[in-house]
């Protein structure tokens, strides 16, 4: 008994290539993903601390800007309601 076989190396090869390819993308997408989680978390992070290391000087910038918000805006809007009221 006599038993042949051909082997195709191109097909093998192609094989070995393409399997070869998809266990690259697939580890390094995994890696891209990992990386950007990091980047994402380090970034928070960094926010954070930058925040709370000038909490101060930020709630005084957003109480002045508010402050004038109120006069700039709220204020002609109070007058106008008295200013409706008085006529009434």
């Amino acid at each position: 008994m006599e038993l042949t076989i051909k082997i195709n190396e191109e097909q093998i090869q192609s094989m070995v290539e393409e399997l070869l390819a998809k266990e690259m993308v697939k580890e390094y997408g995994a890696i891209a993903r990992n990386a950007k989680y990091g980047v994402r978390e380090g970034t928070d992070k960094a926010i954070k601390a930058y925040i709370y290391s000038r909490k101060d000087e930020i709630i005084d910038r957003c109480v002045n800007r508010a402050a004038a918000e109120l006069t700039r805006k709220g204020l002609p809007k109070l007058l106008m309601g008295f200013n409706t009221e008085e006529k009434k």
